[in-house]
């Protein structure tokens, strides 16, 4: 398995370890990476994961250094309390991304997010967290 493959499910534990019961304000209903199928209400709160790029320096002795970019898109509809919720769970998540701890060394930061709100038979909040994800890996690999 790859590094940054690694690192995506280490990122996927870590999302789906939010809820009440682990001292988080929410729980998590669903957890995908790229989300190939459509959300439903049922499945909200959800988090939709993407690595959607790197860049990369060579270094020296054969190693590579990665700036991998991840995406985490959060769903929520909650009747009269969905922005109240998106931003908890947006809260959540940062708490979840910026933990110290054995499993996730890497070098992280959060780069910004972008609110999307839409109104169909109901509210439906949304938003795009940005962040990188700075990891080594031998020359020749990812």
């Amino acid at each position: 398995m790859s590094r940054r493959q690694e690192i995506v499910d280490i990122i996927k534990t870590r999302l789906q370890s939010i809820s009440i019961a682990n001292g988080y304000g929410n729980d998590i209903v669903k957890v995908d990476e790229w989300a190939m199928s459509k959300l439903q209400d049922k499945d909200m709160p959800a988090l939709v994961v993407r690595d959607t790029g790197s860049s990369a320096d060579n270094g020296v002795s054969g190693s590579c250094t990665y700036r991998l970019q991840i995406e985490i898109d959060v769903l929520v509809s909650d009747k009269d309390t969905t922005m109240q919720m998106l931003r908890s769970v947006m809260s959540d998540v940062l708490h979840a991304i910026g933990s110290e701890s054995d499993d996730f060394y890497e070098y992280r930061t959060f780069n910004g997010d972008e609110v999307l709100v839409e109104h169909q038979d109901k509210l439906y909040g949304g938003t795009r967290m940005k962040f990188t994800v700075v990891y080594d890996a031998p020359e020749w690999e990812i």
